[in-house]
């Protein structure tokens, strides 16, 4: 009997997590998705320092090359922009375009609708 109530116990609790983890991604928005699956393998949002890439933590309304000790490229250190949310759009659409010579190995979202909601999400849930 209590083996049966082990069993069950377990269960439930598998169920619950299960059904937790899901509404969690169900939640997530259309930009964090994006962010997800083409900006978060190199970029974090934690406000700590890579070496991969910059922090994007804040980055709406930060200038160019602003996060301390980070090795930004010689195209990037000259720049002198904000980063607004034309900006951003811009930089999503054609990294190389904005900065040609760029290290940047991301090519870019061709699709408006992903860039807008990018930038909602980081104005949203990360500005400064």
């Amino acid at each position: 009997m209590a083996a049966k109530r082990v069993l069950l116990g377990s269960l439930m609790l598998t169920a619950t997590v299960c059904f937790l983890h899901a509404a969690a991604r169900a939640e997530a928005s259309p930009g964090e998705a994006v962010f997800r699956s083409r900006c978060a393998n190199c970029h974090s949002l934690t406000g700590g320092l890579s070496t991969i890439a910059p922090d994007l933590t804040g980055i709406v309304g930060r200038k160019v090359a602003a996060v301390k000790d980070y090795q930004y490229s010689a195209a990037l250190r000259s720049a002198d922009f904000t980063w607004t949310p034309e900006k951003l759009d811009q930089w999503l659409r054609s990294p190389h375009g904005v900065a040609l010579e760029t290290e940047m190995a991301f090519t870019g979202l061709a699709s408006e609708k992903d860039r807008r909601d990018v930038i909602e999400f980081l104005k949203q849930h990360f500005a400064k």
